[in-house]
Formats: structure tokens, sequence, C-alpha cells
């Protein structure tokens, strides 16, 4: 874990320094997320995940899934009660509903179990690739009807692609080529140390403070770091069938900060941009408190 730190701390300074600027920040996340993050899905997923595994593994996708639902129910609530509007309202429920699955998770979970708990993940994350482009789209987009349709298309983007190839290669023991496998490996694990500079990056950035309201963010921290990881540590410990890794990626996942990639996502779907980069930054820096006390209750 100390390595991960350190990666993180290069990636603040660098960010402090100038080094990673604002355009050059936008660029890694999106290099991380339409390059190295879909070849690491399809090395993983077509190396380590025959059928075998995958009927081991076949309920991630499904917590994944009740993760982000009771995201959005909590958010729905507090959203309410703080009387938000519209816009606002919709980007602090995809705040809080959607957690960064793959960006801070997956260095996390290498460093706490190996290459089986990035296996993990990256099945976990066929659930979540699947809710983040329809229901985090329609939310960003207002809800209005070419919303949900924009939100089926985006559906066809290299994360998914790359999951379902992979998924593919993986469960009909396809024989890949040597030099696909190789490029995809040497891609994939550029993923782990650009998304530490990216989070590093992030803790920096200071646009925190264009966020605004103190009651929002205290939310979205309260209830992406403490009330949701409280109830996946709660309802983990009664699931008497699922294996301790699964376990612990469960209360991993449920400990992870607002998706990295939220400002991005806020800029292109017409969601609000200042109120991502705030919740962004803030459950990132909290999180590297809260993280490691709910894991070791795990």
């Amino acid at each position: 874990m100390g390595a991960l730190f350190f990666m993180l701390a290069v990636g603040a300074v660098a960010r402090a320094r100038k080094v990673i600027t604002d355009e050059a920040l936008d660029s890694l996340c999106k290099i991380v997320l339409s390059v190295t993050l879909p070849f690491l899905f399809i090395y993983v997923l077509s190396t380590k995940c025959n059928k075998e595994v995958f009927l081991s593994l076949w309920k991630a996708p499904l917590f994944a899934v009740l993760i982000i639902g009771v995201g959005y129910v909590i958010s729905r609530i507090l959203g309410a009660l703080l009387k938000l509007d519209r816009k606002r309202k919709n980007t602090f429920t995809f705040l809080i509903s959607f957690q960064n699955s793959g960006f801070f998770a997956i260095p996390i979970a290498f460093a706490l179990f190996g290459e089986e708990g990035v296996l993990t993940i990256v099945i976990f994350n066929l659930g979540f690739n699947l809710l983040y482009w329809t229901l985090g789209v329609w939310l960003l987009s207002g809800k209005d009807s070419s919303g949900g349709v924009n939100a089926i298309k985006n559906l066809i983007n290299p994360g998914t692609v790359a999951l379902g190839l992979g998924l593919i290669l993986g469960l009909s023991s396809v024989r890949v080529p040597h030099l696909l496998l190789d490029a995809s490996r040497i891609l994939g694990n550029a993923t782990i140390p650009l998304a530490l500079l990216v989070v590093g990056a992030i803790l920096a950035t200071g646009k925190f403070r264009q966020g605004g309201d103190l009651k929002e963010i205290f939310s979205i921290v309260f209830a992406r770091l403490v009330l949701i990881p409280l109830i996946f540590l709660s309802l983990a410990k009664c699931f008497g069938d699922i294996s301790p890794l699964m376990r612990s990626i469960i209360v991993l996942q449920a400990c992870m900060p607002s998706a990295s990639s939220s400002p991005l996502m806020a800029k292109r779907f017409g969601g609000d941009y200042d109120l991502a980069a705030s919740g962004v930054f803030f459950t990132t820096l909290f999180s590297i408190i809260t993280i490691p006390i709910f894991m070791s209750l795990v």
C-alpha cells in the first residue's frame, strides 16, 4: 500500500507544479478510460476468466448494481431534503451513486488481493458499466427522451466493448495471438500508475473551491464514504454463500469515492461540472482515511 500512496503523492506534486495541467488531467482520464483500462479488461478476462471462474464470480455484477441502487435511493432522499434544482440534484445523485470502480479500486485490489482481486473487480465492472452508461448518462443529460436514447448508444464505448470481447475470449477459450496478448498486458499494466497519478492530481487540483454549498458536499461525502460502506459492511457479513474475497471486494467498492470521470461526464452530458469536480475532490480526499478503516472491519 505504501507504493500506492507514493504514486498518489507524485501525481499531487506533478499537478501542484503544473506538470499535469487541467488539459493534461482530462487527457490522462481519457487515456485510462479509453485505452489502458479497456486493454486491462481484455487481458485479464481473456487469460484469467474461464467458465469455471466466471460461475464462481457471476454475482459480482449483481452486487455492482445493488451498490449503485442503494446509492441512488439515498441520494434522491438527500437531494429532496436539500431542495436542489434538477440539474444540481441529478449531478448530486450521480456522485453518490457511481463510485470510482476502476481508477482507485483496481490498484487497491491488486495491492491487497493480487491478480485474483483485479479479476473480481473487472467482472464487477460488467454490472457497473452497464448502469454507468445508461442510468448515469440519463441522469446527467436531464432525463429527457433524447438522453435515454443517447444512453443506449453510449453503451458502445471502449470500456464496455473491451469487457464484452474479453469475456467472449475467456469463456470460449479461443487462443489469442501472443502479440495481441503481450500488447494488451503492457498497455493494461499502465492503468495502475496512470490511474494513481490521476487520483493524486485530483487531490491537488484546486477545483473544489468552485463547488459551492457545504451542506451538499458534506451530504455527498457522508453518503458515499460512510453510509453506503456501513450498509454493505453489514450486508456482506450476512452473505454466507460468498467467498471472503468477494466479501472484501463488495466492501471495497462500497468504500470508493465518487467516480474520477464525473467532471468529464458532467461536461459532456450537461451536468453540473463544478459540483462534480468538488464532489470528486472531497470524496477522494477523505476516502484515504475511510477506506483503511472499513477494510480493516471486513
